[in-house]
């Protein structure tokens, strides 16, 4: 299980998982907005689903029906930041992190490549 990270830039909450290389960030973050791009056109309805299991909860990423992004292996405590964040704001960012700093650092503000989700509060729906 890979270690998830949460932090807010700029007021805007950040969420992706932890990598050491900053190329294997890249690829992995390429790779989520590819799949992101070959999914429905109109991609006007994206929920945000949390599931539970155990004590461990994945937040997935369905647009027009279908999972495309699964985040595994969060805590209660980082989920109920993310969820209070993402109701605030209605956006969010799926960026990876990279390690290697003082603390771990979103892609999105090292490299520049991160994917922009913008909720409306209805398509907003969190099941735990």
């Amino acid at each position: 299980m890979r270690s998830i990270c949460f932090q807010l830039v700029g007021d805007i909450p950040v969420v992706g998982p932890l990598w050491r290389d900053p190329e294997a960030a890249r690829r992995f973050i390429e790779r989520w907005i590819k799949r992101y791009e070959s999914v429905s056109i109109k991609r006007c309805n994206i929920r945000l689903l949390v599931i539970r299991r155990g004590v461990h909860y994945s937040l997935a990423v369905a647009v027009d029906g279908s999972v495309i992004f699964r985040l595994n292996g969060l805590n209660e405590l980082l989920l109920r930041r993310l969820v209070r964040a993402v109701q605030r704001k209605q956006v969010f960012i799926l960026s990876p992190f990279v390690s290697g700093f003082p603390e771990p650092q979103p892609f999105v503000l090292t490299g520049g490549l991160g994917l922009v989700i913008i909720q409306q509060p209805a398509a907003c729906r969190f099941n735990c």
